[in-house]
């Protein structure tokens, strides 16, 4: 054999003695780590079983995860993927319904807070997964009242359904007080005319009576009980004109205080005050006038 092909030969066995180290080293290496992710593994099982005991849901759900990976071995995460499936039966979950009436043109405007943080709500709504326990709600929407709920979830609970309902806005809120102007409730006309005609009336009603009544008495002086029929029928119809007649007194005296009570409220400009003189063939009068 010649110099040649000696370095030839060299380089090959030298370069595949390279490739053996280079592959047992890789896979030990590769053992290592295999063992590391099963410790881990292990680890992962045992904290998903200690939680569970516990009923520490949150926990025990992120340890399942990650010991039903399929890097686990099979025995482990056969173990964690039956617990997620248990833990999925017993997880409460939350159905929140909105009666707002346009909702969709209000949607984007709408905040919901779930346990102090902040949730994006479905139209229409889905199930919402929660752990078993206290919970709060809170919406706000503009133009409207923050409104917050309190409930309770328990073990197993599906589709617990809280209704969320806005008041309306008000719609007859007082009109702000122009500037410079008082606020007034004067006595409207109708009042007056109500008040008088109360007063005509209960006035008649009382004529009527005692004209009645005076005409029965002289009935029953002179020619009870051979009255003419004239004569009763006189004193009864004097009776029930009183009777109709009180009745309207009494009806228009309503109206009259409810339309006073009712009346509404106008912004005046505010008189004129300080102090007047004024003067007559007698003297000089001070007056002040408006409010101090």
């Amino acid at each position: 054999m010649n110099r040649r092909g000696a370095s030839t030969l060299a380089l090959i066995l030298t370069t595949l003695f390279a490739s053996v180290g280079l592959a047992q080293t890789a896979s030990e290496t590769s053992r290592e780590t295999s063992r590391e992710e099963v410790e881990q593994c292990v680890a992962e099982h045992d904290s998903a079983r200690q939680l569970r005991l516990g009923e520490q849901w949150q926990g025990a759900r992120a340890a399942m995860l990650s010991c039903a990976d399929e890097r686990c071995p099979l025995a482990i995460a056969a173990d964690c993927h039956a617990w997620l499936d248990e833990l999925a039966r017993q997880m409460p979950t939350l159905i929140v319904v909105l009666e707002v009436e346009q909702l969709g043109a209000l949607h984007s405007a709408l905040r919901v807070e779930l346990d102090g943080t902040s949730v994006e709500l479905t139209d229409p709504p889905t199930p919402i997964d929660l752990l078993p326990g206290a919970h709060r709600l809170r919406f706000e929407l503009p133009g409207r009242q923050p409104v917050e709920l309190s409930f309770a979830l328990e073990k197993g609970e599906k589709n617990h359904i809280e209704r969320v309902r806005f008041a309306a806005p008000r719609a007859n809120q007082s009109p702000a007080q122009p500037a410079n102007r008082v606020a007034t409730r004067p006595v409207p006309a109708a009042t007056y005319w109500l008040a008088g005609g109360a007063l005509v009336a209960l006035a008649g009603s009382v004529g009527f009576l005692v004209s009645g009544l005076n005409e029965h008495a002289d009935a029953r002086a002179i020619c009870a009980p051979t009255c003419d029929q004239s004569i009763r029928t006189s004193i009864q119809a004097r009776l029930i004109l009183a009777d109709v007649a009180g009745g309207a007194g009494l009806v228009l005296g309503g109206l009259a205080v409810y339309t006073y009570l009712r009346r509404p409220v106008v912004y005046a400009e505010p008189p004129p005050s300080g102090l007047a003189v004024s003067g007559n063939g007698q003297g000089i009068s001070l007056t002040w006038r408006g409010q101090f």
